[in-house]
């Protein structure tokens, strides 16, 4: 491999809005008649050891590329920003990894948040999500908290966005999707708990909006199981089912990987509370699709990682950011943003 010059993080000259701490939530106050643009980026997977230098370059400059394209006022990262697998990266220092990512994000002056993947506190790893958790959450731009006390999983929190009567037109709800049922890296994944599915609907029932319930979109690691779902009934054609938006799976034998966990049906729930409009995870790199299921929008965000997936640093059509517009009223759309600057230099 060429030697990769790496690009310089500056602070991005976006809309410049800031969000305020209004009533327990980290709050932004969007003017009607314009756009509240959040960018999701997925499964940066950042290495930080001697085995993954170059990928690492190769995973900042993507990373550089789209947010001073796309200019945000949000970044919502979704899980396994980093990647203490040690035959990989040469390393199991989480700390070290997660300390590059919170430093480059808040080397771009844009406010952001995330939710933990199951790569992010491997078992063997040095740190807890816990310990993580603390890091993040005391950096300047960094939103992420742990928003429910005594509910499963790590980092469960919930952003606004208000119009400037106070009205809420969006709850922006990040989960913890959790990692594997028996703590290990070779058991089956885990999947959004009973309680933390309580939490979200008690949280939104509580917020004042223009409809009841107030409309939100769920941002988590792994997807549920209904992208399978929909996707399959998508190929045979069920188009009155399933309205097709963009992108594809493009997974060996169409794999989703979804929890085989038998309790907590997150999507079901979903589905009859009415407020969630759209669920946006990452999880599987080679999957990108968008598509409307049961009045949900089910959305895998474009994935970063050169690292993790044998020979993924020379795929194209997987790599970028995905791009939530949101509107009045709570109103939303949804782009891919396909890294098409050359940042990937090969031998």
């Amino acid at each position: 491999m060429a030697r990769i010059e790496l690009l310089e993080a500056k602070k991005v000259n976006n809309s410049g809005l800031k969000p305020e701490f209004k009533n327990g939530y980290s709050t932004f106050t969007k003017q009607k008649g314009t756009d509240f643009r959040i960018l999701q980026l997925t499964d940066l997977h950042f290495g930080r050891g001697f085995l993954s230098i170059k990928k690492d370059k190769l995973a900042h400059n993507a990373v550089v590329t789209l947010v001073e394209r796309v200019k945000p006022d949000f970044i919502i990262l979704t899980g396994d920003n980093i990647y203490p697998i040690p035959i990989f990266s040469g390393t199991i220092n989480n700390m070290k990894e997660s300390k590059y990512v919170g430093n480059l994000m808040e080397t771009f002056g844009i406010p952001w948040t995330m939710t933990f993947g199951n790569h992010d506190t491997e078992p063997f790893a040095t740190h807890t999500r816990k310990e993580l958790l603390e890091y993040y959450s005391s950096l300047d731009n960094c939103l992420l908290t742990d928003g429910a006390p005594g509910v499963y999983g790590t980092g469960n929190h919930i952003v606004k966005i208000d119009s400037p009567e106070g009205k809420t037109e969006m709850a922006l709800v990040m989960l913890d999707s959790n990692m594997y049922l028996k703590k290990s890296f070779f058991s089956t994944f885990d999947n959004v708990h009973d309680d933390q599915i309580a939490w979200y609907i008690e949280e939104i029932k509580k917020m004042d909006g223009y409809t009841d319930p107030v409309p939100s979109l769920a941002f988590m690691h792994m997807p549920p199981k209904e992208y399978q779902e929909a996707w399959a009934k998508l190929k045979m054609g069920k188009t009155d089912e399933v309205t097709y938006h963009c992108g594809t799976i493009a997974e060996i034998n169409d794999h989703v990987g979804f929890s085989r966990r038998k309790k907590g049906n997150f999507f079901e729930e979903m589905v009859k509370f009415g407020s969630c409009k759209g669920i946006f995870c990452g999880h599987d790199h080679l999957n990108n699709i968008s598509m409307t299921y049961k009045g949900i929008r089910l959305t895998y965000g474009m994935a970063i990682d050169y690292l993790a997936y044998p020979g993924i640093k020379k795929k194209y059509t997987n790599r970028g950011g995905t791009l939530i517009t949101i509107g009045d009223n709570g109103t939303f759309d949804v782009a891919l943003e396909p890294l098409t600057t050359p940042v990937e230099i090969y031998e």
